[in-house]
């Protein structure tokens, strides 16, 4: 009877091991392309549900901006509602002045479009990140944008994703915190966190539990044994 005890205990204890050791790989897998399935298209459906913060200057109710910034081990991800609300007003595509903090490193972006944007067009564009301590990182080539304009009631309105990757910022993915602010836009600060370890949490939970297990069956039996003796 112990020993089937035993054996249930290791086998409940590697079937969470294993478990979570598959949730790691996943995740881990998962990071390496796309944490957030967010693709660089022009479509903004992906968007939907990730965290999003109002932009504005103390006063402004009319010219409220809508922002996003996540982040994974590989990758920043930004998105940037001009006129959300009104769809006019300060519509128009802020190219500059977005100031991104990597941890302790701080970069100064641009974001530049390739075309000519109109009314109901989708253009690509180029990133570029300065940062006075890696003597300036330029354009970045491995980056992606697009801007969509649509005509609005009020005039029109313009929406930008971006992807930017750690590794053209010479910077690390993980745990560390990651900013952008644009004083031109308003004067909240995003927040992102990249990297998560939470599954290998589990996997040592399992190996607890395993190990637990066996002790007390150990402890049971030379009781037993000391039992016996007596």
């Amino acid at each position: 009877m112990r020993r089937a005890i035993l054996l249930i205990v290791t086998l409940f204890g590697a079937f969470w091991w294993g478990t979570s050791t598959t949730m790691a790989n996943a995740d881990s897998n998962r990071t390496a392309t796309n944490k957030y399935d967010i693709t660089i298209d022009g479509n903004f459906d992906d968007w939907s549900g990730k965290p999003m913060t109002e932009v504005k200057e103390p006063g402004d109710d009319y010219n409220i901006k809508r922002e996003s910034l996540v982040a994974d081990d590989n990758n920043i991800y930004f998105y940037l509602n001009m006129s959300p609300e009104h769809g006019g007003g300060y519509s128009t595509l802020q190219p500059a002045g977005y100031v991104l903090n990597v941890g302790s490193k701080t970069f100064y972006v641009t974001f530049k479009t390739d075309g000519t944007l109109s009314d109901g067009t989708t253009v690509s564009g180029t990133v570029n990140a300065w940062n006075s301590e890696n003597g300036g990182n330029g354009d970045l080539s491995q980056a992606t944008m697009k801007v969509h304009r649509y005509k609005t009631a009020n005039g029109h309105n313009d929406i930008m994703e971006a992807r930017i990757p750690l590794s053209e910022l010479k910077v690390a993915g993980g745990s560390q915190t990651i900013t952008m602010k644009n004083a031109n836009l308003g004067t909240q600060t995003l927040t992102a966190t990249g990297g998560s370890t939470g599954p290998f949490i589990l996997a040592g939970i399992g190996m607890v539990i395993a190990l637990g297990g066996t002790g007390a069956f150990i402890k049971t039996k030379s009781k037993s044994k000391r039992q016996r003796n007596a």
